[in-house]
Protein backbone atom coordinates (compact mmCIF):
# COMPACT_ATOMS: atom_id res chain seq x y z
CA UNK A 1 0.00 0.00 0.00
CA UNK A 2 1.14 3.31 -0.87
CA UNK A 3 2.18 5.17 1.99
CA UNK A 4 1.18 8.44 1.09
CA UNK A 5 -2.13 7.30 0.54
CA UNK A 6 -2.53 5.76 3.72
CA UNK A 7 -1.50 9.17 5.14
CA UNK A 8 -3.78 10.64 3.40
CA UNK A 9 -7.28 8.87 4.30
CA UNK A 10 -5.97 9.30 8.09
CA UNK A 11 -5.82 12.73 7.78
CA UNK A 12 -9.32 12.88 6.43
CA UNK A 13 -10.38 10.81 9.31
CA UNK A 14 -8.99 13.22 11.69
CA UNK A 15 -10.52 16.26 9.83
CA UNK A 16 -13.59 14.85 10.18
CA UNK A 17 -13.49 13.45 13.65
CA UNK A 18 -11.93 16.96 14.69
CA UNK A 19 -15.28 18.56 13.44
CA UNK A 20 -17.38 16.14 14.40
CA UNK A 21 -16.64 17.04 18.01
CA UNK A 22 -16.58 20.63 17.28
CA UNK A 23 -19.90 20.76 16.16
CA UNK A 24 -20.94 18.64 19.70
CA UNK A 25 -19.54 21.04 21.66
CA UNK A 26 -20.01 24.31 19.45
CA UNK A 27 -23.88 24.40 19.72
CA UNK A 28 -23.75 24.76 23.97
CA UNK A 29 -21.00 26.81 23.76
CA UNK A 30 -22.97 29.23 21.42
CA UNK A 31 -25.92 29.08 23.68
CA UNK A 32 -23.96 29.98 26.29
CA UNK A 33 -22.53 32.81 24.67
CA UNK A 34 -25.92 33.89 23.61
CA UNK A 35 -27.24 33.53 27.29
CA UNK A 36 -24.73 35.54 28.56
CA UNK A 37 -25.07 38.04 25.69
CA UNK A 38 -29.07 38.32 26.46
CA UNK A 39 -28.76 37.97 30.55
CA UNK A 40 -28.61 41.52 31.42
CA UNK A 41 -31.70 42.08 28.85
CA UNK A 42 -33.42 39.41 30.68
CA UNK A 43 -32.40 40.20 34.36
CA UNK A 44 -33.63 43.93 33.77
CA UNK A 45 -37.49 42.53 32.22
CA UNK A 46 -37.66 40.15 35.23
CA UNK A 47 -37.04 43.00 37.37
CA UNK A 48 -39.03 45.04 36.15
CA UNK A 49 -42.06 42.33 36.03
CA UNK A 50 -41.17 42.11 39.50
CA UNK A 51 -40.97 45.79 40.77
CA UNK A 52 -44.03 46.65 38.64
CA UNK A 53 -46.47 43.59 40.33
CA UNK A 54 -45.12 45.10 43.65
CA UNK A 55 -45.50 48.52 42.70
CA UNK A 56 -49.52 47.46 42.00
CA UNK A 57 -49.39 45.47 45.69
CA UNK A 58 -48.18 48.12 47.46
CA UNK A 59 -50.89 50.90 45.60
CA UNK A 60 -53.95 52.09 47.52
CA UNK A 61 -55.76 51.30 44.35
CA UNK A 62 -54.74 47.68 43.74
CA UNK A 63 -58.55 46.45 45.48
CA UNK A 64 -59.80 48.00 42.51
CA UNK A 65 -57.56 46.80 40.36
CA UNK A 66 -56.96 42.70 39.15
CA UNK A 67 -53.44 41.48 40.64
CA UNK A 68 -51.83 39.20 38.37
CA UNK A 69 -51.16 36.49 40.70
CA UNK A 70 -49.37 34.25 37.85
CA UNK A 71 -45.99 32.65 37.97
CA UNK A 72 -43.42 33.25 41.12
CA UNK A 73 -43.33 37.02 41.05
CA UNK A 74 -47.14 37.24 40.79
CA UNK A 75 -47.36 34.63 44.25
CA UNK A 76 -44.99 37.24 45.97
CA UNK A 77 -46.98 40.19 44.63
CA UNK A 78 -50.15 38.61 46.11
CA UNK A 79 -48.70 37.50 49.08
CA UNK A 80 -47.43 41.40 49.80
CA UNK A 81 -50.64 42.35 48.58
CA UNK A 82 -52.82 40.37 51.02
CA UNK A 83 -50.40 41.46 53.61
CA UNK A 84 -51.25 45.23 53.09
CA UNK A 85 -54.76 44.80 52.73
CA UNK A 86 -55.56 42.60 55.30
CA UNK A 87 -57.01 45.86 57.66
CA UNK A 88 -59.14 46.96 54.61
CA UNK A 89 -60.46 43.88 54.18
CA UNK A 90 -60.70 43.15 57.87
CA UNK A 91 -63.04 46.81 57.72
CA UNK A 92 -65.02 46.15 54.62
CA UNK A 93 -66.25 42.95 56.07
CA UNK A 94 -67.07 44.86 59.50
CA UNK A 95 -68.81 47.36 57.67
CA UNK A 96 -71.36 45.02 55.75
CA UNK A 97 -71.54 42.97 58.93
CA UNK A 98 -72.36 46.10 60.80
CA UNK A 99 -75.06 47.69 57.78
CA UNK A 100 -76.75 44.29 58.15
CA UNK A 101 -77.38 44.29 61.62
CA UNK A 102 -78.16 47.73 61.85
CA UNK A 103 -81.07 47.04 59.10
CA UNK A 104 -82.02 44.22 60.92
CA UNK A 105 -82.29 46.01 64.67
CA UNK A 106 -79.52 44.57 66.25
CA UNK A 107 -77.99 47.86 67.65
CA UNK A 108 -75.47 46.42 69.53
CA UNK A 109 -73.87 44.52 67.14
CA UNK A 110 -74.39 46.93 64.38
CA UNK A 111 -72.04 49.51 67.14
CA UNK A 112 -69.33 46.46 67.64
CA UNK A 113 -69.47 46.12 63.72
CA UNK A 114 -69.18 50.01 62.92
CA UNK A 115 -66.33 50.14 65.40
CA UNK A 116 -63.82 47.64 64.05
CA UNK A 117 -64.34 49.57 61.00
CA UNK A 118 -62.72 52.48 62.44
CA UNK A 119 -60.10 50.07 64.54
CA UNK A 120 -59.24 48.20 61.37
CA UNK A 121 -58.62 51.30 58.73
CA UNK A 122 -56.43 53.75 60.49
CA UNK A 123 -54.94 55.08 57.20
CA UNK A 124 -58.63 56.03 55.64
CA UNK A 125 -58.38 53.73 52.55
CA UNK A 126 -62.22 53.55 52.74
CA UNK A 127 -63.09 57.02 53.44
CA UNK A 128 -67.08 56.97 52.91
CA UNK A 129 -67.12 53.57 54.72
CA UNK A 130 -65.75 55.63 57.77
CA UNK A 131 -68.18 58.80 56.95
CA UNK A 132 -71.21 56.24 56.97
CA UNK A 133 -69.77 54.31 60.18
CA UNK A 134 -69.59 57.15 61.98
CA UNK A 135 -73.30 58.69 60.87
CA UNK A 136 -74.64 55.58 62.16
CA UNK A 137 -72.78 55.35 65.22
CA UNK A 138 -73.40 59.21 65.87
CA UNK A 139 -77.41 57.75 65.52
CA UNK A 140 -77.01 55.12 67.69
CA UNK A 141 -75.72 57.44 70.46
CA UNK A 142 -78.58 59.51 69.85
CA UNK A 143 -81.20 56.86 70.90
CA UNK A 144 -79.63 56.29 74.03
CA UNK A 145 -79.48 59.93 74.65
CA UNK A 146 -75.71 60.15 74.75
CA UNK A 147 -75.19 63.46 72.92
CA UNK A 148 -71.99 64.36 73.57
CA UNK A 149 -70.80 61.48 72.00
CA UNK A 150 -73.00 61.44 68.88
CA UNK A 151 -71.18 64.83 68.57
CA UNK A 152 -67.83 64.36 68.36
CA UNK A 153 -68.84 61.06 65.84
CA UNK A 154 -70.72 63.78 63.95
CA UNK A 155 -67.92 66.12 63.78
CA UNK A 156 -65.71 63.69 62.54
CA UNK A 157 -68.04 62.60 59.81
CA UNK A 158 -67.79 66.46 58.65
CA UNK A 159 -64.36 66.75 58.90
CA UNK A 160 -63.94 63.55 56.64
CA UNK A 161 -66.42 64.62 54.20
CA UNK A 162 -66.95 68.52 54.21
CA UNK A 163 -69.73 68.28 51.92
CA UNK A 164 -72.05 65.86 53.71
CA UNK A 165 -75.37 67.16 54.07
CA UNK A 166 -76.62 64.51 56.64
CA UNK A 167 -73.88 64.81 59.07
CA UNK A 168 -73.70 68.78 58.83
CA UNK A 169 -77.52 68.92 60.01
CA UNK A 170 -76.92 66.17 62.42
CA UNK A 171 -74.12 68.41 63.90
CA UNK A 172 -76.15 71.50 64.25
CA UNK A 173 -78.85 69.47 65.91
CA UNK A 174 -75.96 67.63 68.49
CA UNK A 175 -75.58 70.96 69.22
CA UNK A 176 -78.78 72.43 69.32
CA UNK A 177 -79.62 69.57 71.89
CA UNK A 178 -76.88 70.31 74.46
CA UNK A 179 -77.98 73.92 74.13
CA UNK A 180 -74.95 75.66 72.06
CA UNK A 181 -77.19 77.87 69.94
CA UNK A 182 -74.28 79.92 68.39
CA UNK A 183 -72.48 76.23 66.60
CA UNK A 184 -75.72 75.08 66.12
CA UNK A 185 -76.78 78.06 63.88
CA UNK A 186 -73.08 78.17 62.35
CA UNK A 187 -73.89 74.15 61.20
CA UNK A 188 -77.28 74.59 59.86
CA UNK A 189 -75.96 77.74 57.76
CA UNK A 190 -73.44 75.61 56.19
CA UNK A 191 -76.09 73.02 55.44
CA UNK A 192 -78.03 75.96 53.89
CA UNK A 193 -74.67 76.52 51.65
CA UNK A 194 -74.66 73.04 50.65
CA UNK A 195 -78.76 72.87 50.17
CA UNK A 196 -80.34 75.81 50.06
CA UNK A 197 -84.23 74.32 49.16
CA UNK A 198 -83.84 71.88 52.47
CA UNK A 199 -86.87 72.51 54.16
CA UNK A 200 -85.06 70.31 57.45
CA UNK A 201 -82.57 72.95 57.45
CA UNK A 202 -85.49 75.61 57.19
CA UNK A 203 -86.63 73.98 60.01
CA UNK A 204 -83.86 73.67 62.22
CA UNK A 205 -82.96 77.07 62.07
CA UNK A 206 -86.86 78.44 63.10
CA UNK A 207 -86.75 75.98 66.18
CA UNK A 208 -82.99 77.76 66.86
CA UNK A 209 -84.05 81.11 66.73
CA UNK A 210 -87.37 80.38 68.38
CA UNK A 211 -85.65 78.91 71.35
CA UNK A 212 -83.04 81.67 71.35
CA UNK A 213 -86.06 84.67 71.49
CA UNK A 214 -85.16 85.67 68.12
CA UNK A 215 -88.39 86.11 67.37
CA UNK A 216 -87.93 88.23 63.79
CA UNK A 217 -85.32 85.30 62.46
CA UNK A 218 -87.46 82.85 63.44
CA UNK A 219 -90.62 84.22 61.56
CA UNK A 220 -88.48 84.62 58.21
CA UNK A 221 -87.27 81.01 58.63
CA UNK A 222 -91.37 79.83 59.20
CA UNK A 223 -91.90 81.98 56.25
CA UNK A 224 -89.56 80.10 54.04
CA UNK A 225 -90.69 76.95 55.03
CA UNK A 226 -94.31 77.31 54.79
CA UNK A 227 -93.26 79.28 50.98
CA UNK A 228 -94.52 77.48 48.06
CA UNK A 229 -95.29 73.96 49.88
CA UNK A 230 -98.05 71.99 49.77
CA UNK A 231 -100.16 71.48 52.24
CA UNK A 232 -99.27 67.76 52.91
CA UNK A 233 -95.60 68.27 52.74
CA UNK A 234 -96.04 70.82 55.36
CA UNK A 235 -98.28 68.09 57.71
CA UNK A 236 -95.87 65.94 56.93
CA UNK A 237 -92.83 67.66 57.99
CA UNK A 238 -94.21 69.11 61.08
CA UNK A 239 -96.01 66.24 62.56
CA UNK A 240 -92.54 64.38 62.00
CA UNK A 241 -90.37 66.47 63.81
CA UNK A 242 -93.22 66.68 66.55
CA UNK A 243 -92.43 63.37 66.68
CA UNK A 244 -88.78 63.17 67.03
CA UNK A 245 -89.36 66.15 69.83
CA UNK A 246 -91.79 64.11 71.56
CA UNK A 247 -89.15 61.18 71.40
CA UNK A 248 -86.29 63.10 73.14
CA UNK A 249 -88.86 64.44 75.91
CA UNK A 250 -89.32 68.23 74.56
CA UNK A 251 -92.80 68.38 74.91
CA UNK A 252 -93.28 72.30 74.21
CA UNK A 253 -91.58 71.66 71.02
CA UNK A 254 -93.31 68.52 70.03
CA UNK A 255 -96.58 70.68 70.96
CA UNK A 256 -95.66 74.02 68.71
CA UNK A 257 -95.59 71.69 66.06
CA UNK A 258 -98.11 69.68 66.08
CA UNK A 259 -100.33 72.65 66.25
CA UNK A 260 -98.29 74.04 63.39
CA UNK A 261 -99.13 71.05 61.98
CA UNK A 262 -103.03 71.22 62.02
CA UNK A 263 -103.07 74.93 61.39
CA UNK A 264 -102.74 73.23 57.85
CA UNK A 265 -105.00 70.07 57.87
CA UNK A 266 -107.20 70.62 61.19
CA UNK A 267 -109.01 67.33 60.25
CA UNK A 268 -106.15 65.08 61.08
CA UNK A 269 -106.77 62.85 63.93
CA UNK A 270 -103.87 61.45 64.72
CA UNK A 271 -102.52 64.94 65.35
CA UNK A 272 -105.08 65.15 67.98
CA UNK A 273 -104.15 62.07 69.62
CA UNK A 274 -100.38 63.09 69.65
CA UNK A 275 -100.92 66.59 70.91
CA UNK A 276 -103.71 65.63 73.54
CA UNK A 277 -100.87 62.83 74.42
CA UNK A 278 -98.20 65.68 74.96
CA UNK A 279 -100.95 68.09 77.30
CA UNK A 280 -101.66 65.07 79.78
CA UNK A 281 -97.71 64.24 80.28
CA UNK A 282 -97.58 67.89 80.98
CA UNK A 283 -99.93 67.32 83.93
CA UNK A 284 -102.80 69.57 82.06
CA UNK A 285 -105.68 66.68 82.22
CA UNK A 286 -108.84 69.16 81.04
CA UNK A 287 -106.64 70.48 77.83
CA UNK A 288 -105.93 66.92 76.70
CA UNK A 289 -109.52 65.82 77.47
CA UNK A 290 -110.50 68.98 75.16
CA UNK A 291 -108.15 68.16 72.32
CA UNK A 292 -109.14 64.35 71.95
CA UNK A 293 -112.97 65.33 71.95
CA UNK A 294 -112.24 68.03 69.29
CA UNK A 295 -110.53 65.45 67.51
CA UNK A 296 -113.79 62.84 68.34
CA UNK A 297 -115.50 65.93 66.79
CA UNK A 298 -113.82 65.51 63.50
CA UNK A 299 -114.28 62.16 63.08
CA UNK A 300 -114.29 59.03 65.49
CA UNK A 301 -111.26 56.97 66.37
CA UNK A 302 -111.17 54.36 68.32
CA UNK A 303 -107.81 55.79 70.11
CA UNK A 304 -109.73 59.07 70.73
CA UNK A 305 -112.23 57.42 71.99
CA UNK A 306 -110.05 54.76 74.82
CA UNK A 307 -107.93 58.01 76.22
CA UNK A 308 -111.48 60.06 76.78
CA UNK A 309 -112.65 56.88 79.04
CA UNK A 310 -109.56 56.52 80.48
CA UNK A 311 -109.01 59.83 81.58
CA UNK A 312 -112.77 60.81 82.60
CA UNK A 313 -113.88 59.87 86.23
CA UNK A 314 -110.19 59.10 87.29
CA UNK A 315 -108.43 62.11 86.37
CA UNK A 316 -110.91 65.08 85.60
CA UNK A 317 -114.47 65.28 86.23
CA UNK A 318 -116.81 63.05 84.38
CA UNK A 319 -119.17 66.08 82.94
CA UNK A 320 -117.16 67.76 81.20
CA UNK A 321 -115.93 64.79 79.28
CA UNK A 322 -119.62 64.00 78.74
CA UNK A 323 -121.11 67.57 77.50
CA UNK A 324 -118.39 67.06 75.06
CA UNK A 325 -119.28 64.01 73.85
CA UNK A 326 -122.51 64.75 73.63
CA UNK A 327 -121.31 67.38 70.78
CA UNK A 328 -119.61 64.83 69.01
CA UNK A 329 -123.04 62.86 68.83
CA UNK A 330 -124.77 65.48 68.16
CA UNK A 331 -122.37 66.37 64.82
CA UNK A 332 -122.16 63.06 64.07
CA UNK A 333 -125.94 61.15 64.52
CA UNK A 334 -125.57 58.66 61.80
CA UNK A 335 -122.78 56.84 63.57
CA UNK A 336 -123.53 54.34 66.39
CA UNK A 337 -119.91 54.52 67.71
CA UNK A 338 -120.02 57.80 68.93
CA UNK A 339 -123.57 57.10 70.81
CA UNK A 340 -121.73 54.09 71.89
CA UNK A 341 -118.93 56.36 73.78
CA UNK A 342 -121.46 58.19 75.44
CA UNK A 343 -123.53 55.56 76.95
CA UNK A 344 -120.25 54.45 78.18
CA UNK A 345 -119.54 57.38 79.71
CA UNK A 346 -123.31 57.48 81.44
CA UNK A 347 -123.23 54.35 82.88
CA UNK A 348 -120.25 54.97 84.99
CA UNK A 349 -122.78 57.66 86.64
CA UNK A 350 -125.44 54.99 86.82
CA UNK A 351 -127.56 56.26 83.92
CA UNK A 352 -128.92 53.05 83.18
CA UNK A 353 -132.09 53.71 81.44
CA UNK A 354 -130.71 56.84 79.15
CA UNK A 355 -127.28 54.49 78.53
CA UNK A 356 -129.78 51.61 76.98
CA UNK A 357 -131.66 53.82 75.13
CA UNK A 358 -128.09 55.31 73.69
CA UNK A 359 -127.09 51.77 73.16
CA UNK A 360 -130.12 50.74 71.19
CA UNK A 361 -129.87 53.47 68.96
CA UNK A 362 -125.77 52.51 68.16
CA UNK A 363 -127.10 49.24 67.80
CA UNK A 364 -129.15 50.06 65.17
CA UNK A 365 -127.27 52.76 63.54
CA UNK A 366 -124.41 50.58 63.42
CA UNK A 367 -125.14 46.86 63.79
CA UNK A 368 -122.15 45.68 63.01
CA UNK A 369 -120.75 47.13 66.48
CA UNK A 370 -120.56 44.10 68.60
CA UNK A 371 -119.12 45.11 71.23
CA UNK A 372 -122.60 47.63 71.83
CA UNK A 373 -124.48 44.31 71.03
CA UNK A 374 -123.25 42.96 73.54
CA UNK A 375 -123.17 45.47 76.52
CA UNK A 376 -126.95 45.97 75.46
CA UNK A 377 -127.88 42.16 75.86
CA UNK A 378 -126.37 42.33 79.31
CA UNK A 379 -128.40 45.11 79.97
CA UNK A 380 -131.31 43.45 79.35
CA UNK A 381 -130.44 40.58 80.93
CA UNK A 382 -129.55 42.17 84.42
CA UNK A 383 -133.34 43.56 83.85
CA UNK A 384 -134.61 40.60 83.24
CA UNK A 385 -135.78 41.02 79.59
CA UNK A 386 -134.13 38.00 78.64
CA UNK A 387 -136.86 37.40 75.43
CA UNK A 388 -135.20 40.96 74.12
CA UNK A 389 -131.40 39.81 75.40
CA UNK A 390 -131.83 36.91 72.91
CA UNK A 391 -132.91 39.15 70.33
CA UNK A 392 -129.83 41.05 70.83
CA UNK A 393 -127.53 38.43 70.84
CA UNK A 394 -128.68 36.85 67.36
CA UNK A 395 -128.69 39.81 65.72
CA UNK A 396 -124.82 40.53 67.36
CA UNK A 397 -124.32 36.80 65.24
CA UNK A 398 -126.38 37.63 62.35
CA UNK A 399 -124.10 41.03 62.12
CA UNK A 400 -120.67 39.04 62.62
CA UNK A 401 -121.59 36.89 60.28
CA UNK A 402 -123.05 39.25 57.72
CA UNK A 403 -118.68 40.29 57.80
CA UNK A 404 -117.62 37.15 57.13
CA UNK A 405 -115.69 36.89 53.98
CA UNK A 406 -117.21 34.92 51.14
CA UNK A 407 -116.65 33.81 47.45
CA UNK A 408 -119.37 34.87 44.77
CA UNK A 409 -119.56 33.61 41.03
CA UNK A 410 -119.65 36.84 38.84
CA UNK A 411 -121.54 34.81 36.64
CA UNK A 412 -124.64 33.23 38.47
CA UNK A 413 -124.11 35.02 41.75
CA UNK A 414 -123.46 31.67 43.46
CA UNK A 415 -121.95 32.28 47.11
CA UNK A 416 -119.31 29.98 48.82
CA UNK A 417 -117.36 30.28 52.00
CA UNK A 418 -114.14 28.93 50.40
CA UNK A 419 -112.40 30.49 46.96
CA UNK A 420 -112.81 27.16 44.35
CA UNK A 421 -111.27 27.32 40.89
CA UNK A 422 -114.75 26.02 39.27
CA UNK A 423 -117.92 27.40 40.20
CA UNK A 424 -120.48 24.23 41.30
CA UNK A 425 -123.80 26.09 40.15
CA UNK A 426 -122.99 26.89 36.52
CA UNK A 427 -119.69 24.86 35.69
CA UNK A 428 -117.46 28.20 34.90
CA UNK A 429 -113.77 28.44 35.64
CA UNK A 430 -112.57 31.53 37.23
CA UNK A 431 -115.34 33.35 38.39
CA UNK A 432 -115.60 33.82 41.84
CA UNK A 433 -114.48 37.47 43.39
CA UNK A 434 -113.80 37.60 47.14
CA UNK A 435 -115.91 40.16 49.13
CA UNK A 436 -117.97 40.00 52.53
CA UNK A 437 -121.03 38.26 52.72
CA UNK A 438 -123.24 41.30 53.40
CA UNK A 439 -122.09 42.36 49.68
CA UNK A 440 -122.27 39.16 48.41
CA UNK A 441 -126.27 38.86 49.02
CA UNK A 442 -126.94 42.98 47.81
CA UNK A 443 -125.17 41.89 44.72
CA UNK A 444 -126.67 38.63 44.17
CA UNK A 445 -129.30 37.89 40.93
CA UNK A 446 -132.22 37.46 43.40
CA UNK A 447 -131.99 39.35 46.94
CA UNK A 448 -131.99 36.90 50.12
CA UNK A 449 -134.58 38.27 51.58
CA UNK A 450 -136.96 37.78 48.29
CA UNK A 451 -135.84 34.55 48.19
CA UNK A 452 -137.30 33.99 51.85
CA UNK A 453 -140.31 35.80 50.83
CA UNK A 454 -141.12 33.53 47.97
CA UNK A 455 -139.72 30.06 50.27
CA UNK A 456 -142.55 31.60 52.86
CA UNK A 457 -145.24 32.26 50.40
CA UNK A 458 -145.08 28.83 48.60
CA UNK A 459 -145.08 27.38 52.27
CA UNK A 460 -148.23 29.04 53.02
CA UNK A 461 -149.79 27.98 49.49
CA UNK A 462 -149.12 24.31 50.37
CA UNK A 463 -150.72 24.28 53.36
CA UNK A 464 -153.79 26.08 52.41
CA UNK A 465 -153.75 23.32 49.29
CA UNK A 466 -153.38 20.37 51.57
CA UNK A 467 -156.49 22.09 53.39
CA UNK A 468 -158.62 21.97 50.80
CA UNK A 469 -157.47 18.96 49.57
CA UNK A 470 -158.37 17.22 52.79
CA UNK A 471 -161.85 17.94 52.61
CA UNK A 472 -162.69 16.99 49.67
CA UNK A 473 -164.33 13.85 48.63
CA UNK A 474 -161.99 10.94 47.72
CA UNK A 475 -162.96 10.82 44.20
CA UNK A 476 -162.44 14.27 43.82
CA UNK A 477 -159.24 14.12 45.34
CA UNK A 478 -157.69 11.38 43.18
CA UNK A 479 -159.01 13.57 39.91
CA UNK A 480 -157.02 16.43 41.73
CA UNK A 481 -153.83 14.67 42.06
CA UNK A 482 -154.40 13.17 38.54
CA UNK A 483 -154.27 16.46 37.12
CA UNK A 484 -151.29 18.04 39.42
CA UNK A 485 -149.40 15.07 38.24
CA UNK A 486 -150.57 16.02 34.49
Amino acid sequence: MDVGLLGDVLTLLGAFFLGFIAGIVFMPLRRLVIGFWYTPGRLLKGTQNVGAKLRQAFRPSAAEEPLDRSGLTGSLAGTVSDILTLRVRHAEASFREGMAAFDKGDYELARRRFSAVIFWDRGLELKPLHVLAHLRLGWLDEERGAWNRAKEHYQRAVHLDADNLEATVRLGMMHFQLGETGPAIFQFQRALELDPANLDTHYYLYAIYRQAGMEREALEQLRIVKAGESSEKLVELFSRHGEEHFRMARYAEAVNDYELALQFDPNCAPLYVALGDLYYLQQQPHTALETWCRGLWIGYSEALAERVLAVAGETVDIWPAIHLVRDCVARHARDGRCHFLLSRLLRRLGKEEESITLLGKAVRLTPQLLEAQEELGDSYSRVGQHAKAEAIYRAGLSAARAQEMAYRCQACAYVTREEQARCFQCNRWGTFEKMTRTEAEARAAIPRNLLERATSVRQSLSAVWSKIAGQLPSGDRAVLRKGSQE
